[in-house]
């Protein structure tokens, strides 16, 4: 895609894109861990690593972080160029700040470090990734890093809207990314 021809993704069209891939990504990354659920507890609905046993609940939040990268970045990386499946639904697509596709370091910047561990309390992997950093370290993290992910996130929104000609959120300047409309 040419850069003259790239458009800025509106807020609305984004929203509905981060709506669609909250609840699609949550179901990679819970995967694992309702099947190990579904055979230890007969139900698929523990999803608390921390009432597991430790070995398994480190296994389990491991598998589901990596459904939660399959998901948001190699998704994006190899299958929709800058797209992930909410995204491609919505038309739109992540690239770099001078309009070129996106690669590995951009989505790992992005979507690993700036979402999900930075702004982290709007994704399920960030709940997971608290729940075994609180398994590993023996520290109470959860409820301390939900609390700042979500000052965090709610200044990224912020900066999402006060930006308006790019609606760049703190994950874009991050990774130095933009998303735009892509038919």
């Amino acid at each position: 895609m040419k850069k003259q021809q790239q458009t800025i993704a509106s807020l609305p069209r984004r929203f509905g894109a981060y709506l669609l891939d909250w609840y699609i990504g949550a179901l990679f990354t819970s995967f694992p861990i309702a099947i190990v659920s579904q055979k230890i507890y007969g139900t698929m609905k523990n999803q608390n690593l921390l009432e597991y046993p430790h070995q398994l609940g480190l296994i389990c939040g491991l598998l589901a972080l990596l459904g939660a990268i399959i998901y948001y970045v190699i998704i994006p990386l190899v299958i929709n160029k800058g797209q992930t499946i909410g995204k491609r639904i919505c038309h739109i697509k992540i690239v770099k700040s001078d309009g070129k596709d996106v690669g590995l370091k951009e989505l790992l910047l992005r979507e690993v470090l700036g979402a999900i561990i930075i702004e982290g309390v709007l994704y399920s992997a960030s709940t997971i990734l608290h729940q075994v950093l609180q398994i590993s370290l023996g520290i109470s993290l959860v409820k301390p890093m939900m609390y700042v992910g979500f000052v965090i996130t709610i200044v990224s929104a912020i900066l999402c809207l006060v930006n308006k000609k790019e609606h760049l959120a703190l994950h874009d300047y991050l990774a130095r990314t933009k998303v735009v409309n892509f038919s």
